[in-house]
């Protein structure tokens, strides 16, 4: 549980979300902190003067009405954002103000001239002391930042107290176009600044380390390092490298190999032509085949990971069938494929298979069986022969170029060393796959499995 919870905090996604909310979070505490300082006062005059016209009406229905709906009158007023209450006195905290008196009384009409002469004080409340004023009170701006508090007397002396909260200004169209532009450009910013930090950073660590790493098998890999996401890409990179190594090492032997092969070959040639006492036609011809076998094969492997060309349907039950018969020796065929059919190229399949028989027939001492075994897996076709098997430690060795598992596989015997490589090439290159194993009651099986997913 916990290995999955650090997986799900290294995601990309989960680290943008949190440095999102992070950014909100601080946005708010600057706005917070912001209504602390005097630059709120801008706010708390603009909700003064949104207010002045529906604080005036108040005051003419408090004195106008019968005093049983005053407490009516009172409660239909507040708001999430203002509240008003009926106190016998100014409060301490309150002081005359020309300039808030002046928009508070700006709606030049009949209501708001009613405020005219009247004593008008007014105050600002910080959070905590905001609240402390209204701890008892259930309605009205106790949560904000910030509020005035606006203190007028009434005809029968007693003092009106009205608290505002600024974010009623935003009820106005020009200053609330205002401020949620300015929320959105902030937002756009921090959420720019957490994907330049989030995802741009690891990226940039990544594409240094791609730089730097060499394709040898003992180069310094990419570092798994930053969200899983890029983790996984990095070893998907890594992987990619050490099998460009493989194959760039793989080329190599290729052409050492021919090298040897072809100076082995020249050197029997000129060993031969300088011996003329005897006619050696024959010997000729054989060191000519055998080179010739040489280059086909190597030219075979070059070209077998190459995509596959001339698609067709084989249905691989008959065709295995069709091939153990035409094989040289005897070869038996047990199991069903049932139906089973691919999309491939028929000329790279009977190579495959072929030079898997062949490896059968030169190793074995003559019984060679092929196995057919369907699952809903796929379909597994194994050719087996009664030879002395491959060293389990070179199973898997064995199937690199010019690789021979053990001393009778050597060219005297036949063959290039190129078999084994060419078919697993083939093999892949229809999204099959080759394995060796030893049989118990003693010889070799080589197992090619076709998934379902490529069947046609």
């Amino acid at each position: 549980m916990i290995a999955q919870l650090q997986a799900l905090t290294n995601s990309i996604a989960v680290r943008v979300i949190a440095l999102i909310f992070i950014g909100c979070g601080i946005v708010l505490l600057a706005v917070f902190g912001l209504m602390q300082t005097p630059l709120s006062n801008t706010f708390l005059n603009l909700a003064i003067k949104a207010n002045s016209g529906s604080i005036a009406e108040l005051v003419w229905l408090i004195e106008s009405a019968p005093k049983e709906l005053e407490s009516f009158i009172l409660s239909s007023y507040d708001s999430p954002f203002r509240l008003a209450r009926i106190d016998p006195e100014f409060s301490d905290a309150l002081t005359p103000n020309a300039a808030q008196s002046k928009l508070l009384i700006s709606n030049a009409s009949d209501v708001t001239s009613a405020l005219d002469g009247r004593d008008i004080r007014f105050g600002k409340l910080k959070a905590r002391k905001l609240r402390i004023a209204l701890r008892d009170e259930i309605s009205g701006p106790r949560q904000a930042a910030t509020a005035v508090q606006v203190g007028i007397t009434l005809q029968d002396r007693r003092v009106l107290n009205v608290w505002l909260a600024p974010a009623i200004s935003l009820t106005e169209r020009p200053i609330a176009l205002l401020t949620a532009a300015a929320l959105i450009l902030i937002f756009a910013v921090l959420l720019g600044l957490a994907l330049s930090w989030v995802i741009m950073r690891p990226i940039r660590m990544l594409e240094h380390d791609a730089e730097r790493v060499g394709l040898a098998e003992t180069s310094e890999p990419i570092s798994l390092t930053g969200p899983m996401e890029l983790r996984r890409l990095s070893a998907a990179l890594n992987r990619m490298r050490l099998r460009l190594a493989g194959l760039i090492r793989e080329r190599e032997q290729i052409v050492a190999a021919i090298a040897h092969d072809i100076r082995t070959g020249l050197t029997r040639l000129r060993l031969r032509l300088a011996d003329r006492a005897e006619d050696r036609s024959g010997a000729f011809d054989d060191d000519f085949k055998h080179m010739e076998k040489l280059i086909s094969d190597m030219l075979i492997y070059a070209r077998a990971e190459s995509p596959v060309v001339d698609h067709e349907l084989i249905r691989l039950g008959p065709f295995m069938e069709n091939l153990a018969a035409a094989f040289p020796v005897d070869v038996r065929v047990s199991g069903d494929a049932d139906g089973f059919t691919i999309a491939g190229n028929a000329f790279a399949l009977r190579r495959l298979f072929e030079n898997l028989l062949e490896n059968a027939r030169r190793y074995g001492h003559g019984q060679i069986t092929i196995a057919l075994a369907r699952a809903s897996a796929g379909l597994q076709i194994s050719i087996e022969d009664d030879g002395p098997g491959i060293p389990k430690p070179e199973l898997e060795s064995v199937f690199e170029p010019f690789k021979r598992g053990e001393s009778s596989r050597s060219r005297e015997t036949g063959g290039s060393g190129l078999g084994l490589g060419i078919a697993r090439a083939i093999a892949r290159n229809h999204g099959a796959n080759i394995t060796l194993a030893n049989r118990r009651q003693g010889g070799l099986r080589a197992s090619v499995f076709f998934p379902s997913g490529i069947a046609a």
